[in-house]
């Protein structure tokens, strides 16, 4: 099962791969665009490929889907071009066509063009920002008229994308497609720096099952001391990603209605826990470095972790050598909440919308099957797998921390819906979440600041919901 997995998470990676690495930590995306042709598959993986067939395959009549993202689906730059959209091109006789638009003026391309009748079929929903709010202003419609989620074949070896795409249902109807789930964020470390200041391997405890919040915070205070500019993490993921090992999120769904849990105690417990490490001085401190991110210090020994995506580190070579040198770098899943009843991981998701009034919504669907299928293949998994070591140079305990990651995410599965909610609030709340941790304010008298404003919200989306319903 864990090799079969494999695809699920690189699928979604494939497509970061054309993005360029949020900046600043304001989650803005540049647009790329197409510089090189990209690496095709060997005959050999072709030929492999063949023998991987899509239930019901049949030559598209409308051969075109269309796309708008900040990326392209069609690798460029030479990278290596993933089975699932080589299945699409050979059986369905498909390609992909891309819109490019960007982080800022994606929602009002798309409203532009739905406005002129020039509706795309497909938009990416991995920022969890199309559902419900997106959706209740009528610029998506359901799947399931074109994919069959009940299909057991097909959800076979996506039973974690298969829970996600059920979080995303409205009047019975799903309006997001996850077909793939992988980690969030994992917690990158240079083992060189581990060795050097005799502390427990990370992975190591992984395997024990002894990797908590409480072993995570005896590590970062064995390691950091101010006066030896040593911090225990950076970069602009750890808080939401903490949040959800809890098991619920600051905003969720329940039975088609959005919930506000921001005075759960679940999410009082991980905010005062994140308060507690900016009280002892482990993070590094943002303020003292310009609200800067410095991936560069897990290399230099200087920083122990570095909670990210994994697009860090098969990506840009000139961002994830700042790690350290190949063969130092490793990393970990978030480590477990102690008082939540199952290891709980945020997930992201390789996932799409379905456009109001696209035109190809039978092409659409057939690419999700392309996914979903080549992610049940042995065969895609091992031509994927090859295509990490060669080409990304992955190590095979990557390569393992990658399955044991990858099962953990699918077995409990979190996200949040923070950013389905009006922009204003969405990212007033989400500031606030990193607060505690940011800046060391009492997350009690942040939560109150906000409780009103975003209990207003949801109770308004909710009445949406009920309007539609």
């Amino acid at each position: 099962m864990k090799t079969k997995r494999m695809l699920a998470f690189v699928s979604a990676l494939a497509l970061l791969g054309s993005m360029t690495a949020c900046s600043g930590g304001s989650g803005e995306t540049e647009t790329t665009t197409a510089s090189t042709a990209p690496k095709e598959l060997n005959e050999e993986d072709k030929a492999a490929l063949e023998e991987v067939v899509v239930e019901g395959a049949e030559k598209l009549e409308n051969p075109t889907v269309r796309w708008i993202a900040t990326y392209d689906i069609n690798p460029d730059n030479g990278k290596p071009k993933m089975p699932a959209l080589e299945m699409f091109e050979t059986q369905y006789g498909g390609k992909i066509e891309w819109q490019p638009t960007t982080y800022e003026n994606r929602y009002n391309d798309l409203s532009t063009a739905l406005i002129g009748g020039t509706a795309p079929d497909m938009f990416p929903a991995q920022e969890f920002d199309t559902f419900p709010g997106k959706v209740l202003d009528g610029m998506f419609q359901p799947w399931d008229d074109y994919l069959d989620f009940n299909d057991e074949n097909l959800w076979a070896d996506a039973q974690g994308a298969k829970k996600l795409s059920d979080m995303h249902v409205l009047n019975g109807k799903h309006y997001v497609a996850a077909v793939g789930t992988y980690s969030q964020c994992v917690m990158v470390y240079n083992k060189r720096t581990i060795e050097d200041n005799g502390l427990d391997d990370p992975a190591e405890l992984v395997a024990e099952g002894n990797w908590t919040w409480d072993t995570f915070r005896k590590m970062c205070t064995d390691y950091c001391s101010r006066e030896e500019d040593k911090f225990a993490y950076d970069s602009w993921y750890f808080e939401r990603a903490l949040l959800l090992t809890t098991g619920l999120a600051p905003i969720s769904m329940s039975d088609g209605k959005v919930v506000n849990n921001l005075s759960s105690e679940e999410v009082e417990r991980a905010e005062n826990f994140m308060f507690n490490l900016k009280k002892d001085d482990l993070p590094l401190p943002k303020a003292e470095f310009n609200w800067e991110e410095h991936a560069e210090r897990i290399g230099e020994g200087k920083t122990l972790f570095y909670p990210i995506g994994t697009w860090a580190l098969w990506g840009d070579p000139a961002y994830n050598t700042k790690f350290g040198d190949p063969g130092d770098i490793m990393f970990v899943p978030m480590p477990k909440d102690p008082s939540a009843d199952a290891y709980y991981l945020p997930s992201s998701m390789d996932a799409y919308a379905l456009c109001e009034g696209a035109s190809n919504p039978e092409g659409a669907a057939a690419y999700m099957k392309c996914i979903l299928t080549a992610g049940n293949s042995e065969e895609s998994n091992a031509i994927t797998e090859k295509q990490y070591r060669e080409d990304y140079g992955w190590t095979d305990e990557m390569i393992d921390m990658m399955h044991t990651v990858d099962d953990l995410t699918e077995e409990h599965p979190m996200i949040s819906f923070v950013m389905g909610l009006p922009t204003d609030v969405a990212n007033a709340v989400d500031d606030a979440l990193k607060q505690p941790s940011f800046s060391g304010t009492d997350w009690a008298s942040t939560r109150d600041e906000l409780s009103m404003a975003t209990q207003t919200a949801v109770d308004e989306i909710n009445q949406r919901i009920d309007e539609l319903n």
